[in-house]
């Protein structure tokens, strides 16, 4: 009884992180967090109405299905155009009710997952080790309080470690028990893409034909079923990861060829340099498997299975590594770093196969100690440094533009540009909606040409041209946080544009015209 309420602890401290770090970064619409965050909301919007959705790059399906469901449950019996409405004027409060319904899922999976490597094992440590996956690289919280895919990618890693210990455990295995690995990750797959790598994990632990016929099968049966919802869309989907799979560069907007080999092998490096937990415990793993084939050879080691599951979890982290090079972005290993715990579980049991089990425990007390002071200073430097953000971006006061037109530039902290951007994420279905009851001194410029449409200066699905609406005001505010390169664009369209003031914002830089920062006139010119 005492070893399983001992596995309520790191998933309830988890869980209780992911509200605090939750609460102390919102509103969802800061620019540090609107992408992909309002890309979900518009697009579970999408499904409510019984429509495809169109935000296909993760490609993140059960993530929309999962943001539909909530806002039907939030609206139990209202009309479909009912609930449109009420999420497009209250976008916030749907938002949070969605991830208040994740984060205790999050930690459901987390009981389940070190309950099983406790069964698995017999011991209770592996199970503690496995459960602090998520502590071991501020990554995983940072992005896994969003209503986006990382969340869901730590359920679905703990789906498959729970099937993939089952079978390394079974005396007899049975197709049902492989199907469920596949449909494990199939669910992981539709999530993101990079979840593919997890299917290496089964590589050590499968009989051939279980390998190479039942589990590809179930993995392409359990995508589909996954991906269903969004198969109107299937086009956008190929389109999309043919461009990034034969185009180098970040989302394949390089040249052709998979990668810009002078880049690549440093990429590599850095990304394993930047995650040194992780490549330790890699280290460690692949010397404990040396030592564990070394020890099977003379016949000093008794075959284990979990032997071959670490194994598995070593080829993924690699593999990931190697796949996410490519563009290397640390919030794409998350799959991978979410294996650092299991892999110290699984290494635990290796280690106690030869080791005496006092000095054993003891020195993995120790290390499990340090793990826990990292963890906890780690997370408290992640925890402060979302409430800075907050605080810097919430600290200037656009209420002194009143007069003024708001002109948001890419990417901005505004309500108005993080429901402009969503919704261009969602094909712009909800632009004239919006444009009924968004304020009218709101405009929008994408300096960058985005995944599913060009640059342009608008009001919701309306062009429009920048001189005149700066004619039509007194005063005109540019806010955005890509400053060097948003003067190019001002000078085509205001020819000898000069700006009265300029303010810092946290990363975003506001430019004025007929208004100084702090509301003032400016001095004539």
């Amino acid at each position: 009884m005492k070893r399983n309420l001992s596995l309520l602890i790191l998933p309830a401290l988890f869980t209780a992180l992911l509200f605090a770090m939750g609460a102390a970064s919102q509103p969802f619409w800061q620019v540090f967090n609107l992408d992909p965050d309002y890309y979900y909301l518009t697009n579970g919007l999408l499904l409510v109405e019984g429509l495809a959705p169109t935000d296909m790059g993760h490609p993140g399906t059960p993530v929309h299905v999962f943001i539909a469901m909530v806002y039907r449950l939030m609206h139990v019996g209202e009309p479909t155009g009912a609930i449109v409405d009420a999420v497009l004027r209250d976008p916030e409060r749907h938002l949070r009710v969605v991830t208040w319904v994740m984060y205790p899922l999050i930690g459901l999976s987390l009981v389940l997952m070190g309950r099983a490597f406790m069964v698995a094992t017999g011991r209770l440590a592996p199970a503690l080790l496995a459960q602090g996956a998520p502590f071991l690289s501020m990554i995983i919280p940072k992005f896994g309080l969003h209503p986006k895919p990382e969340g869901f990618l730590i359920i679905a890693v703990a789906w498959v470690l729970i099937v993939a210990l089952k079978v390394a455990k079974a005396e007899t295995l049975t197709d049902r028990q492989v199907g469920w690995l596949g449909l494990a990750l199939g669910f992981g797959i539709a999530c993101k893409i990079q979840f593919v790598a997890l299917g290496l994990v089964p590589l050590f632990i499968l009989d051939r034909r279980r390998l190479f016929l039942v589990l590809p099968l179930s993995t392409i049966a359990g995508f589909l079923i996954f991906f269903s919802p969004a198969l109107p869309s299937l086009d956008i989907f190929l389109g999309w990861w043919t461009r990034v799979l034969t185009h180098s560069g970040a989302y394949g907007a390089g040249d052709a060829g998979v990668v810009q080999s002078g880049r690549y092998g440093k990429a590599v490096i850095g990304l394993f340099g930047s995650k040194i937990i992780f490549t330790i415990v890699v280290g460690l793993s692949l010397f404990a498997l040396g030592g564990y084939v070394r020890l099977r050879r003379r016949g000093l080691i008794t075959a284990d299975k979990m032997a071959g599951l670490l194994a598995g979890l070593v080829a993924a982290e690699v593999f990931t590594i190697l796949a996410v090079a490519k563009q290397p972005a640390a919030h794409y290993l998350v799959p991978a770093l979410l294996l650092t715990g299991p892999s110290l579980a699984l290494l635990f049991v290796l280690s106690a196969k030869i080791f005496p089990p006092r000095p054993h425990l003891r020195v993995w007390s120790v290390l499990g100690l340090v793990l826990v002071v990292i963890s906890a200073q780690a997370s408290w430097r992640q925890y402060a440094e979302l409430a800075r953000w907050t605080r810097q971006t919430q600290a200037f006061d656009m209420n002194r533009f009143k007069a003024c037109a708001k002109i948001d530039y890419d990417s901005a902290s505004t309500l108005s540009y993080a429901l402009q951007r969503g919704d261009m994420n969602s094909k712009a279905r909800y632009s004239p909606k919006l444009a009924e009851f968004m304020p009218k001194d709101h405009y929008t410029w994408f300096i960058n040409e985005h995944s599913w449409w060009s640059s342009g200066f608008m009001q919701w699905n309306k062009p429009m041209v920048v001189a005149e609406v700066v004619a039509a005001y007194p005063c005109t505010v540019f806010r955005g946080n890509q400053a060097n390169n948003l003067p190019a664009f001002v000078n085509r369209a205001l020819p000898g544009f000069r700006p009265d003031d300029l303010c810092e914002v946290g990363e975003e830089t506001i430019f004025t015209l007929g208004i100084r920062c702090d509301g003032s006139q400016p001095l004539a010119k």
